[in-house]
């Protein structure tokens, strides 16, 4: 049984008291039977709008049955947003944001970076909910990165959210419920439809400009509307233009981020004092740790450890450092191996949030002819630069580099050299030199610097009109993105091969701390260029009097959808194999590339057609039953096709009562990247299971010896072999009106998705390796354990620790081999509450309320095959609790997968007078990394945020202007402590703390 601690973080919780004074959210989350002003010709006509959202038939009454969610543009003005991703952050029923630059800062040329966001419904991942614009599908960001899926990183890509301005939205709606049938065959979790104004009338002009407490940020914000009708209101033309701009925020900027070793922030007493987890420095910095290819015997040096240990290893440090047995230059001297490691500050100057310009433009043109058929015309432009900091580069401990003998600052060089120690010191040293090895060492001259550029366009074009009892549509739509990665200062490995073994004073000085080493001549830049293209056709036929039945008529849609998708993914020479390095063991591409610290990736392409066949119909069963049944055949060109159905109920015992209810299919087959992906090799940032094991156990409990969490690289393939995810969803709710101001509504929902591609990952292959070792014991050593791990041999050093442990010894690893797989069925099931309240009163005006929440019951990967052999073995005990098997048995509560999310809001507005106050709320989760022996878990306290509007209207001659200030995390909560590499989890949180805002809107 775990047992549940909290962070030393505090944490603020919405209390009764608050409810009673209506502190209510960010969102004004409204569903389709969110109660309205009905009062007006207007109010009615947004109803309707908003009533076909997960239907192709407007007007139907089955849509009240649908689970929706609708910002509409009012609120989403109050919530003071910048960007389509601030509102991921607000919505309950959407999980972490996967995309945030701070979670991925230790993702390289691999990671999507720049400007880029997008959707996770249910935390089902970014690739599983499909994301609308005015009803049709977006094209997917030009670059992609990986997720956590089972117990390692898959390929996934997902649309760009920021493409679109939030200050161009009419609305957004949030389809909570599986609609394969009707929106194409991998909307798994769900749909987001973005809704657009396209016939504006007016000039509008609006800017805000931003700053916070805390950090020296600011933003500034500026739009333009316009729209204008021509030939008697029969054609309109509107135009929308938004500019953005933000400064970065640096972990300098904040003593909170300044030095990564976050352990000063564990209170005294805590269970987790002085946990060197916490410790997210390195031990790779610009004072390495150099192995000299000969033993101290073979070499010259002395047996008194003057220099070196026994195996010929010595450690630099700044010069003056109490650990140093012997003088190397005026900036560093030496000590032999075993003294601990200079580490480096990887928060020096590294950034949380890239320095961003962002350029929206959105034009549309739609025109009534004479015969009444409307054409319909949108062209959108997005373009964004980003400039980026990142900490420098260290070599893969799977290739590491050496320096000559003959290199030109070596202190045990060639006899003669300027820079060899004195030959009293070390006579024996023969005089052609000694070649090392270096460890633990960091290129930490300069830091990466990372430019990226992305441009997106949209045209689409089509036509609507009335073909006797039946209203068609159809449009072709062709839309592009783009993306230039380009990061600065890295370093080659042929050129810094080449300058280490410099017998010239242009080579490269690794002793030097930094100072004038002529790492000049290795740096290069790297560049990623990428873009994805989607083309489209669609028609569709409605009618919503096919033929009657004694409750009514029952309307129908049939559908035809032509779409083509591709990708490009061009890498840089160094890393697609153009330019090749051969590493001192013999690797070569395409394991290993020509760019330190950055994994070899082949040049990638593919396409495929999609072509689609649907149908819907809207059933009046009774006079108080209506249901929906939906069909769509889909074709894919490079996999098989499916067929997958939707039908979903809406009952009202009681005009006051609605019982609804949904089953819905969807098939998901694999991604682009990955069906036409070859052998690719990742090398991350890993624990090695055994090797702690062995250190926790073997008398290195501070890994002062061993280093169990280092870089390891992952082989992946076998994406050819894969299979479609299939699912299946369920919903079933109830809405109570019992007076027309207010509405209520509750739904439980449920995913089942089998056949979930994944893998099983390089940490739970070391869990499996130590688990064999540990079976064994150390008397039979002639094992070869888990074959997907390849090692080295064991040095001394682990020989000693590993036996002392009781486990045969084991060396570093080399690689992982994995294989991408079909995982068992992924389980998920929660429940969604919304409250929503209006009311209006003669003189003190309208008040509105909300609340709405997202509470999961049920998250989990089911273990089979060797997932279920280490699941047995740590609930047996022989495995330790605190080693996570990732990505399998119970997700709930873990990593970010939090259990609630809650969101409230209350508005108020009377004349020239408006307010509002809101709050967000995260739930709390736990940090699986962090569990102790005993299985006590690390709780990462939920994080409550409220924010506050107040406007005022004026006229000014023929103008009309809105004046606005907001504040932003009203209370100046910061996110709790978590290891991560700023100090708190930022897939889930923020910590930029309070910000203020002017916001200024003219219309003329």
């Amino acid at each position: 049984m775990f047992k549940q601690i909290s962070s030393p973080d505090k944490s603020l919780f919405f209390k009764p008291s608050l409810l009673a004074l209506s502190i209510a959210s960010m969102l004004s989350v409204s569903t389709s039977l969110q109660a309205q002003d009905t009062s007006t010709e207007d109010a009615n006509e947004e109803v309707e709008k908003i009533k076909v959202v997960g239907s192709h038939i407007q007007g139907g009454k089955v849509a009240e049955a649908l689970a929706v969610s609708v910002i509409d543009a009012e609120e989403i003005g109050t919530l003071g947003l910048d960007s389509i991703d601030d509102l991921l952050q607000l919505i309950p029923e959407n999980g972490q944001n996967f995309f945030s630059e701070a979670e991925n800062i230790s993702g390289g040329v691999n990671a999507a970076r720049g400007d880029i966001g997008t959707y996770n419904l249910r935390n089902l991942g970014t690739g599983n909910t499909l994301v609308l614009l005015n009803g049709r599908r977006m094209v997917n960001s030009a670059s992609y990165q990986t997720e956590e899926v089972g117990g390692s990183f898959v390929p996934v890509n997902s649309v760009n959210v920021n493409t679109i301005p939030v200050h161009g939205l009419d609305r957004v709606e949030v389809l909570r419920d599986g609609a394969s049938a009707i929106y194409g065959a991998d909307a798994v979790a769900g749909v987001v439809n973005h809704v657009l104004k396209t016939d504006f009338v007016g000039f509008k002009v609006s800017g805000r400009w931003s700053e916070y407490k805390n950090i020296p940020r600011d933003t500034q914000t500026l739009n333009v509307e316009w729209g204008k009708d021509f030939n008697n209101g029969r054609t309109n033309l509107s135009l929308f233009a938004n500019y953005y701009a933000r400064d970065r925020v640096n972990s300098q900027d904040d003593p909170r981020w300044a030095n990564a070793d976050f352990r000063d922030r564990i209170p005294e007493g805590s269970l987790w004092e002085g946990d060197t987890r916490f410790r997210n420095n390195s031990a790779n910095s610009n004072f390495g740790q150099f192995d000299a290819r000969l033993s101290a015997s073979g070499n010259g040096l002395r047996g008194d450890f003057t220099f070196t240990d026994s195996s010929g290893e010595f450690e630099v440090y700044p010069a003056g450092d109490s650990r140093c047995t012997f003088v190397i230059n005026a900036q560093t001297c030496g000590a032999p191996d075993g003294q601990g490691t200079e580490r480096y500050n990887l928060n020096a100057d590294r950034d949380l949030s890239s320095e961003l310009t962002r350029t929206n433009l959105f034009l549309f043109l739609n025109h009534e002819f004479a015969n009444g058929v409307e054409s319909f015309t949108e062209f959108s432009s997005y373009s964004s630069k980003t400039n980026l900091r990142r900490h420098p580069s260290a070599p893969f401990s799977t290739s590491r580099l050496r320096l000559g003998a003959e290199n030109y600052y070596n202190p045990f060089g060639p006899c003669g050299s300027p820079n060899r120690l004195d030959a009293s010191l070390i006579p024996d040293v023969p005089c052609e030199g000694l070649e090392f090895q270096l460890d633990n060492y960091r290129f930490a001259e300069v830091p990466r610097i990372v430019d990226n550029d992305g441009n997106t366009f949209r045209f689409l074009t089509g036509l609507r009109g009335t073909m006797g009892n039946w209203d068609w549509e159809s449009a072709v739509a062709y839309s592009k993105a783009t993306k230039t990665d380009i990061t600065r200062n890295r370093v080659s490995n042929t050129l810094i091969s080449a300058a280490l073994f410099d017998s010239t004073p242009n080579a490269y000085n690794p002793f030097s701390g930094g100072v004038n080493s002529n790492i000049e001549q290795a740096l290069v830049d790297v560049e990623r260029k990428s873009e994805t293209e989607l083309s489209s056709f669609d028609i569709k036929f409605a009618n919503t009097d096919v033929f009657e039945l004694p409750a009514g008529s029952v309307s129908a849609v049939l559908g035809f959808e032509w779409r083509s998708e591709s990708f490009l993914d061009d890498r840089d020479p160094r890393l697609d194999g153009t330019i090749v390095w051969e590493d001192f063991d013999g690797d070569t591409y395409p394991f290993v590339s020509d760019v330190v610290n950055s994994s070899p990736t082949p040049d990638n392409s593919g396409s495929r057609d999609v072509v689609s066949l649907f149908g819907e119909l809207q059933i009046p069963v009774t006079e108080t039953l209506n249901m929906q049944v939906a069909l769509r055949y889909e074709d894919f060109s490079d996999v098989d096709s499916t067929v997958v159905g939707k039908v979903a109920a809406g009952w009202r015992p009681i005009e006051s009562l609605l019982i609804r209810g949904s089953w819905s299919e969807a098939y998901r087959v694999p991604n682009l990247i990955t069906i036409n992906e070859q052998i690719v090799a990742r090398n991350n940032t890993r624990d090695d299971y055994a090797c702690q094991y062995a250190a926790e156990n073997g008398g290195d409990p501070d890994q002062d010896i061993l280093d169990c969490r280092n870089s390891i690289q992952r082989i992946a393939q076998g994406s050819q072999n894969l299979e479609p995810e299939e699912s299946t969803n369920t919903n079933i709710g109830l809405v109570f009106t019992p007076i027309d101001e207010l509405t209520m509504t509750v739904d439980y929902w449920s995913i089942e998705k089998e056949n979930t591609i994944g893998l099983f990952g390089e940490e739970n292959h070391t869990l499996l390796d130590l688990l064999l070792r540990i079976q064994d014991g150390n008397t039979n050593c002639s094992g070869t354990f888990n074959p997907a791990v390849t090692r080295q041999a064991p040095d001394d050093d682990q020989i000693a620790i590993y036996n002392a442990a009781g486990i045969c010894p084991a060396g570093d690893i080399q690689f992982v081999d994995d294989q991408y797989a079909n995982l068992d069925t992924r389980n998920l099931a929660g429940i969604d509450v919304g409250i929503y309240y209006t009311l209006r009163t003669d003189d003190m005006g309208r008040f509105k309320f909300s609340y709405n929440g997202s509470f999961i019951e049920k998250f989990e990967q089911e273990a089979g095959g060797d997932a279920a052999l280490l699941a047995e073995a740590q609930a047996n005990g022989v495995l330790p609790m605190n080693f996570p098997i990732d990505g399998f048995a119970d997700l709930i509560g873990q990593d970010g997968n939090q259990e609630q999310r809650q969101s409230m809001r209350v508005s108020w507005r009377k004349s020239e007078y408006g307010a509002s106050l809101s709050g967000n709320r995260i739930g709390s989760f736990y940090q699986s990394s962090l569990t102790l022996d005993d299985g006590t878990r690390y709780i990462i306290p939920a994080m409550t945020t409220y924010n506050a509007t107040f406007d005022y209207r004026f006229d000014y001659g023929e103008t009309n202007t809105r004046l606005r200030f907001g504040i932003r995390n009203l209370t100046d909560e910061r996110a709790p402590l978590a290891d991560r590499f700023f100090g708190y989890f930022a897939d889930a949180h923020r910590d930029y703390g309070r910000s203020y805002y002017i916001d200024v809107a003219t219309t003329f």
